[in-house]
């Protein structure tokens, strides 16, 4: 009798072990999540949200890029969810002491009635999600407390499973990406809120900068503005690879350059 008995309490233990440390497994936390794009779907399988995310080195750390959309469309048709409102908004991830954080900042929201300016981008309210970063997933969710509520409408709270390893950059993101920059080599200052315009550069002649080859066309032109005065110019590569800052002259800076190599 006393051998079952220590052969079960030695079943329990080992039961116990196993359930803890696949658990363990199961939230396993990834840095950085992986460059790609992440897709969130309803209970019908129609996707309605999704992450893109690039990365790239910074001097001490990695930086993670993101642009979030979400349409918080909850039906069965994709037809019905390409005309249900959405939101874009783009920003960064950072890693704090206990948790990832997305610092999302510059996007638009489209309500379907609206006419929207494609060039002026807005600039927005801070919002800030936790992010779960797991193998393949990143799981974001609303901070709420008695003073704040940080949802956007349509929430961008959800589950983002890995679709695949390729990217969806876009003008916000550029703008984010910049804003990650030395203060003192784009001249923007910390926690001052700029309006932006965007001139995208295509693959054709039509824009020329001294002493910028080719590779940088595709790219964003971002405009800074200062209240209604233009106050500083920059050029993003279309892969984020590069970031030029151009002078009042038409010269142009290199600020940050993916292989090394600055001005």
């Amino acid at each position: 009798m006393n051998r079952i008995w220590k052969m079960l309490v030695c079943f329990s233990f080992l039961a116990l072990f196993i359930g803890c440390t696949g658990s363990v497994a199961q939230a396993t936390l990834v840095w950085p999540p992986a460059e790609g794009v992440y897709v969130r779907k309803n209970a019908n399988g129609i996707p309605n949200g999704r992450i893109s995310v690039i990365v790239k080195d910074l001097p001490y750390s990695k930086a993670v890029i993101v642009g979030v959309e979400s349409s918080g469309y909850e039906g069965a048709s994709h037809e019905d969810r390409d005309r249900a409102p959405y939101l874009y908004i783009a920003g960064h991830m950072d890693m704090g002491q206990t948790a990832a954080e997305v610092v999302l900042t510059h996007g638009f929201s489209d309500k379907r009635g609206q006419t929207l300016d494609p060039k002026v981008l807005p600039p927005m309210t801070q919002v800030v999600y936790k992010a779960s970063v797991q193998e393949k997933r990143i799981v974001l969710t609303p901070i709420e407390d008695k003073h704040h509520s940080w949802r956007t409408d349509p929430d961008l709270a959800g589950t983002y499973v890995f679709e695949g390893a390729y990217t969806i950059p876009s003008r916000f993101m550029a703008i984010a990406w910049v804003r990650q920059q030395d203060p003192e080599r784009t001249g923007l200052a910390r926690g001052l809120d700029y309006r932006y315009e965007d001139n995208y550069v295509g693959d054709g002649p039509e824009k020329h900068y001294p002493g910028i080859g080719e590779e940088i066309k595709p790219s964003y032109e971002l405009l800074a503005y200062d209240g209604g005065q233009l106050y500083r110019k920059f050029l993003v590569s279309n892969d984020f690879n590069q970031i030029y800052v151009i002078k009042p002259n038409g010269e142009a800076l290199l600020i940050y350059n993916s292989e090394g190599g600055v001005g």
